[in-house]
């Protein structure tokens, strides 16, 4: 019973200094996009963007290798620790183009802390009980989406970038007390050496040989590069549809209130061992949301759309956390995450470059297809899959051969 309620604490700190950072890396991008849209050069946007998003795609394996070679723990500290620093001395100093660098940097220690929670989740909760903190994690995500980008506009409005980025500091440190709190040291082979590339290839190919994650990781990459375009193309249709940009800014946070829910519903006791039915039908509920989305150009129908795409969205995401821990060997679930978290952040890009309107299609033409797609690919997963058993693990590549994705 102690280590039960151990392990609760211990999940209930990760999940709180999660939602707390969380909120405060939405609040700061966002403040720095004004930041760049007040300048009034428009590539400087893109420019804190691709920041988030391309330092991850390159170094991500090697991070998730890192986790698995050496004690996870210590790289979660020693991570946070790294962030809280680099948001201090953004916060410090004037240069735009210095801060975006210096937040680049935090991405990348930012995988490397994702992929050490990561793999240390189990051991922390349990294994028995890693759907519902999979499911508490995601909420935390979830709300912190729902929540960052509110704080990020008032507090860049009233007290300015600055304040933002320190408070983003301080939410580091709270992570790296948590950590040093809930996260067991775990012993770990001595690492052996290998090029510079391998741990990507391990990675992917461990994933691409599950006999469970390689089907779904087409429907994966279009779920992510559909929703990427919609929030392209959904910026320029939805403000048409809309009567000002406060109904545009409802309409998004709809999509973010109802993947609360999605994600807590992937934690009750009578989905666990259904992941692939989380996957598949969070991806079913957010491509008929887009699709809705294109074909009824009515406010209250998008609305009520979105919460819908958000609740699957939620569960969806919880899911696929769930799917990862239970059919990737946990000595390699550092590298298996990494490698996830890179191939979303390149569909995710992808996504954004082909959302750009009228450079292919139109944006309502780029919503329909980003929904037709999704929902194509759930039909695709429900035609491939069927639910795997709790408890259950698949894999086909060696040991030798696996490798750890990271976030």
């Amino acid at each position: 019973m102690t280590g039960r309620r151990h392990g609760t604490a211990a999940l209930l700190a990760v999940v709180v200094t999660t939602f707390v950072s969380t909120t405060g890396d939405a609040a700061a991008s966002l403040a720095l996009v004004l930041d760049a849209a007040a300048d009034g050069q428009t590539w400087r946007v893109t420019e804190v963007f691709l920041a988030d998003l391309l330092p991850p795609v390159f170094l991500a394996p090697a991070a998730g290798a890192l986790v698995d070679r050496y004690d996870a723990r210590r790289v979660w500290l020693a991570g946070s620790l790294g962030q809280a620093a680099l948001f201090a001395a953004a916060a410090l100093v004037d240069g735009f183009h210095l801060r975006v660098a210096l937040l680049a940097v935090s991405g990348v220690l930012a995988v490397a802390t994702s992929a050490a929670c990561f793999a240390l989740l189990p051991a922390m909760t349990g294994t028995g009980r890693i759907a519902r903190a999979n499911s508490w994690m995601t909420t935390a995500t979830s709300a912190a989406a729902l929540l960052g980008p509110g704080v990020g506009g008032a507090v860049h409005t009233s007290l300015g970038t600055a304040w933002i980025l320190g408070f983003d500091a301080l939410s580091f440190l709270a992570v790296a007390g948590a950590a040093a709190f809930a996260a067991p040291s775990r012993a770990v082979p001595p690492p052996a050496a290998e090029p510079l590339r391998e741990p990507a290839r391990r990675g992917f190919r461990l994933l691409r040989h599950n006999t469970v994650i390689g089907p779904l990781l087409p429907v994966l990459a279009v779920t992510i590069l559909a929703t990427a375009v919609e929030g392209v193309a959904g910026v320029f249709y939805l403000r048409e549809v809309t009567a000002s940009d406060s109904v545009y800014g409802l309409l998004l946070s709809a999509w973010a209130l109802g993947s609360v829910p999605g994600a807590l519903l992937a934690g009750w006791s009578r989905l666990d061992g259904r992941e692939t039915l989380l996957v598949g039908g969070g991806a079913a509920l957010m491509g008929a949301a887009l699709l809705t989305e294109g074909l009824i150009p009515l406010t209250g129908v998008i609305a009520v759309a979105f919460l819908a795409g958000g609740f699957g969205n939620g569960a969806h995401n919880a899911g696929v956390r769930t799917l990862m821990h239970r059919h990737v060997p946990a000595s390699d679930h550092g590298v298996a995450w990494a490698c996830y978290r890179a191939m979303a952040n390149t569909c995710v890009t992808v996504g954004y470059l082909l959302g750009t309107p009228d450079v292919l299609l139109g944006a309502r033409t780029l919503i329909l297809l980003s929904g037709a797609g999704t929902v194509l690919a759930a039909l695709y997963a429900y035609h491939r899959l069927r639910p795997v058993p709790t408890g259950t693990r698949t894999t086909t590549a060696p040991r030798e051969r696996h490798h750890e994705p990271s976030d």
